[in-house]
């Protein structure tokens, strides 16, 4: 769904495919603060010394904090939030639903110097008020009370590399390859070392409006989403850390989600949510975790094989439900 690079180069920073940032993030992460794990103290003198002006330094400090830097480790990120409604630019953008969510990773360094990073992702829709996780939900925009599709996504993998290459062009009109080293745009303030990064794509969707009437949202999907992430920068210099917990902060604008039945009416969705690593799934919810259980099992750990395709939500929409019949 996405172009075969990982991560995007952008004029004025750094853009990475949503892809990458969601499998390398565990799906990103969340609701309150959650205890981690003590982190060990380093040896006299010893430090990587991160130089984050380097692509090699880059990647090390980014896939401690996307999973861990000791081979076929199992990592979990949790993350909880709002999606609010904007149906334009003079109306009051106003609160749906909650999403809670969670992702599980497993990298693995390979011989060319990349990484491997296998993942896979679930994201619920709860009440504004409660945490419980929704079946249907009444649409305040609509009236209509709909079956809510909570995205289970498998695989989401990715490779990250020091250096990645784009490609533009098409296979007819031949491709033009640029090479591009990995740099994220860190800001290091009082011990703390913050990465922001923006995801800006479009692709064709996957439901065209002549099977998906009620459904489609037009002929691209696009979406923008917005990255914070926070981390001790003594835990990133810390040589005997393999994973460096992180908090942070994601923000998406995105079309109205197709189980919502707004007919490709004009506005879409704001979502802004909190990100936290854990240490693992027992520090679900435990309204997440026992729902994980029963419908989604397998998500409560990473793959362990490199499978393809990658599925992106309204793929797997698309492959399981059936095109709503039309509104009366």
């Amino acid at each position: 769904m996405f172009s075969n690079l990982d991560f995007l180069s952008a004029s004025g920073g750094r853009t990475l495919s949503r892809r990458s940032v969601l499998g390398g993030m565990g799906a990103l992460a969340g609701a309150a603060t959650l205890p981690a794990c003590a982190a060990p103290e380093p040896g006299p003198g010893k430090s990587l010394n991160l130089d984050f002006s380097k692509p090699e330094d880059n990647l090390t400090a980014w896939v401690k904090l996307a999973s861990s830097l000791e081979d076929g480790v199992e990592t979990c990120g949790f993350f909880t939030g709002t999606q609010y409604a904007d149906v334009g630019p003079q109306e009051v953008i106003k609160p749906l639903f909650r999403i809670q969510g969670f992702g599980m990773s497993r990298v693995t360094r390979l011989e060319d110097g990349r990484y491997q990073n296998l993942h896979r992702e679930v994201v619920y829709y709860l009440p504004l008020k409660e945490d419980r996780i929704l079946e249907e939900w009444e649409n305040p925009l609509t009236g209509e009370t709909v079956e809510v599709f909570h995205t289970h996504n498998d695989p989401v993998n990715s490779h990250y590399a020091p250096t990645f290459q784009q490609r533009f062009g098409s296979e007819a009109e031949g491709f033009e390859v640029v090479e591009f080293p990995f740099i994220l745009p860190w800001d290091i303030f009082d011990g703390r070392a913050i990465v922001n990064f923006s995801v800006n794509t479009r692709w064709p969707s996957p439901l065209p409006p002549e099977k998906w009437p009620r459904e489609n949202f037009g002929e691209w999907y696009r979406t923008s989403e917005y990255f914070q992430i926070h981390a001790s920068l003594a835990d990133l210099n810390n040589p005997d850390m393999m994973k460096v917990p992180y908090t942070g902060a994601w923000q998406k604008v995105a079309p109205w989600h197709p189980w919502m039945l707004m007919d490709n009416r004009p506005g879409g969705i704001f979502g802004v949510t909190n990100v936290f690593s854990l240490d693992g799934v027992d520090q679900l919810p435990p309204h997440v975790l026992a729902y994980t259980e029963k419908h989604y099992p397998k998500w409560l750990t990473a793959p362990t094989e490199w499978v393809e395709p990658n599925m992106a939500t309204w793929e797997t929409f698309a492959a399981e439900r059936t095109p709503a019949p039309p509104k009366n």
